[in-house]
């Protein structure tokens, strides 16, 4: 989510001359009244582009994983996620952000992810959900054209730019983390320590500090190790290509009580905050990589292998019937 702050009247006219064109904000949250997730309104999705152009252009998130046709690609070693479970010095902060997700923003030691690919080490800046009013519309990726219930979205910025403000326009600026949800009948205690506080939250721009947790409760046990891996860009205005996603391969446990909490927060209009999510943009030629190896999927030098035997074999054929 993104925000464009300003701190005097004249940068504030400024900045609402150029929205759109220049303005940059904070990834942890939208800060503008001006777009909406509603996609019969002219502020809703199919619209973003009018003032923010990125959103019509051909790098677009979020996707559907087809799973079949990812690529297996050996290089997506396993991320190193032990920062995750570090909670001395780590303040947390949960916020209804300005109406549009439920947020938790860190403060304090810096968290990084590294490996799995990634082209240097990032710094997390916060976690945020999306979900719909209905267990079978919610997230905002599709696997194999399915969409679950709710989408956690790990948003960290690379080590070397100064801040996630600046990290969100440049190339490979940002790392975004994803896990699904799945429907159980049980609720995840894990997820309680954060919605026990959502009562402080309802309303939106409301905040309130909750006592620091793992990172590591709300992921699957295997989130290190099996995943998928395309480039895209944030899912939300302004919509700024410089997203590497990393989606999680299995899923994580929600009750429809615990769907509901989030449900109950209100947005801008103080009505119920019930959709929260993008729909699917055109992949456009991406490949979708993985690290997950199967008799299904192949890898890129598999793949050229079998295209020059299969080259090899029509060489050979022309060259017999040509002779006989």
């Amino acid at each position: 989510m993104v925000t464009c702050r300003v701190t005097t009247l004249k940068s504030w006219i400024v900045a609402s001359c150029l929205v759109g064109l220049f303005c940059r904000g904070p990834v942890r949250g939208d800060g503008g009244d001006d777009w909406n997730y509603d996609t019969s309104s002219h502020q809703g999705p199919n619209y973003w582009y009018v003032s923010y152009p990125s959103c019509g252009a051909n790098r677009q998130s979020p996707i559907n994983i087809d799973t079949p046709s990812a690529w297996y690609d050996p290089k997506l070693t396993a991320l190193d996620m032990s920062d995750y479970d570090v909670t001395a010095d780590v303040k947390m902060t949960l916020i209804n952000r300005h109406g549009h997700t439920a947020e938790v923003f860190y403060k304090g030691k810096s968290l990084y992810l590294r490996g799995g690919g990634l082209p240097g080490d990032y710094e997390l800046d916060q976690l945020h959900f999306h979900w719909g009013p209905r267990q079978k519309n919610g997230s905002e990726h599709k696997l194999n054209w399915s969409h679950y219930p709710m989408e956690l979205h790990i948003v960290h910025h690379k080590k070397e730019i100064e801040s996630v403000d600046k990290a969100a326009s440049k190339p490979q600026g940002l790392s975004v983390y994803a896990v699904l949800f799945k429907l159980s009948e049980e609720d995840n205690l894990k997820l309680n320590k954060m919605l026990n506080y959502f009562d402080g939250i309802i309303e939106s721009d409301k905040e309130t500090e909750i006592p620091t947790f793992s990172l590591k409760e709300f992921l699957p046990a295997t989130a290190d190790k099996l995943f998928y891996r395309y480039d895209g860009s944030l899912t939300s205005p302004p919509c700024y290509e410089s997203v590497i996603w990393t989606i999680a391969a299995d899923f994580v446990p929600v009750s429809e009580k615990q769907l509901n909490r989030f449900r109950e927060l209100h947005d801008l209009e103080d009505g119920p905050l019930l959709d929260t999510h993008r729909p699917i943009q055109k992949l456009n030629g991406r490949i979708v990589r993985t690290t997950i190896r199967s008799k299904y999927i192949l890898s890129a030098a598999a793949c050229c292998v079998h295209l020059r035997l299969m080259s090899l074999l029509c060489l050979v054929f022309y060259v017999f019937t040509i002779q006989y």
